[in-house]
């Protein structure tokens, strides 16, 4: 579970590592901002995921790193199961929250992802 300084330190990250890998297990990482953190859960929306998007459907284990770095290099190291979701009340919420904070009009939110946090892992420099 993530504590309420914790969230605080991830939402200030520029940059968190999202890293999933197929049913073959070949690994694909790229950078995301959080739609929404909770204790148990970090919320993505899919704007523009395709391969990672795809790994998550054959294999739901996945890890966040997130390092910022005006913290004395402060790193959380984050595994987890995501979940997908098309529909529903939280799919409604991040959809409206994302396309009413800048999301050009040309995008939209196609679904989202919900990483149920298993374990946490924090150090520095």
């Amino acid at each position: 579970m993530l504590d309420s300084e914790q969230i605080k330190n991830i939402k200030r990250a520029e940059k968190i590592i999202f890293t999933t890998s197929d049913k073959f297990n070949q690994p694909r990482s790229i950078y995301v901002i959080p739609s929404k953190i909770e204790s148990d859960k970090i919320v993505l929306s899919n704007i523009q995921m395709h391969k990672s998007f795809s790994n998550i459907q054959q294999n739901s284990k996945c890890f966040l790193n997130v390092l910022i770095p005006e913290l004395d290099d402060l790193q959380y190291k984050i595994e987890g199961e995501a979940q997908i979701f098309k529909s529903g009340k939280l799919f409604e919420e991040i959809k409206r929250f994302e396309e009413s904070n800048n999301l050009p009009p040309e995008l939209e939110v196609h679904a989202i992802i919900v990483i149920n946090i298993k374990l946490i892992e924090q150090s520095n420099g």
